[in-house]
């Protein structure tokens, strides 16, 4: 592999992001993520129901990646967070 090809490192995150379950669900988002060392992928696709909470949880993973000086993408991101993430602007920080 050249110093070109980079590959990124999987964390899924499963279940239903809600208010009522984000705050578990963010402290071992963030200790797994805290290992990484180069570009990460969080993978949604076993993600169920969503609401606000899990845009916040985004942003949460996403500053720590900025911390830690690598790039964090979302990948099969459920169409209720894109949703939220549109009607407030920020579609674009989950592509």
């Amino acid at each position: 592999m050249s110093k070109a090809e980079v590959v990124s490192q999987v964390i899924s995150v499963e279940g239903d992001l809600l208010f009522s379950t984000v705050v578990a669900k963010r402290t071992a988002l963030l200790s797994q993520l805290k290992q990484m060392q180069g570009p990460c992928q969080l993978d949604f696709s076993a993600v169920g129901r969503v609401d606000s909470s899990a845009l916040s949880l985004w942003f949460c993973c996403e500053r720590l990646a900025l911390e830690k000086g690598f790039e964090l993408t979302a990948i099969n991101t459920p169409e209720d967070l894109l949703s939220i993430a549109r009607l407030v602007g920020v579609e674009e920080n989950l592509h």
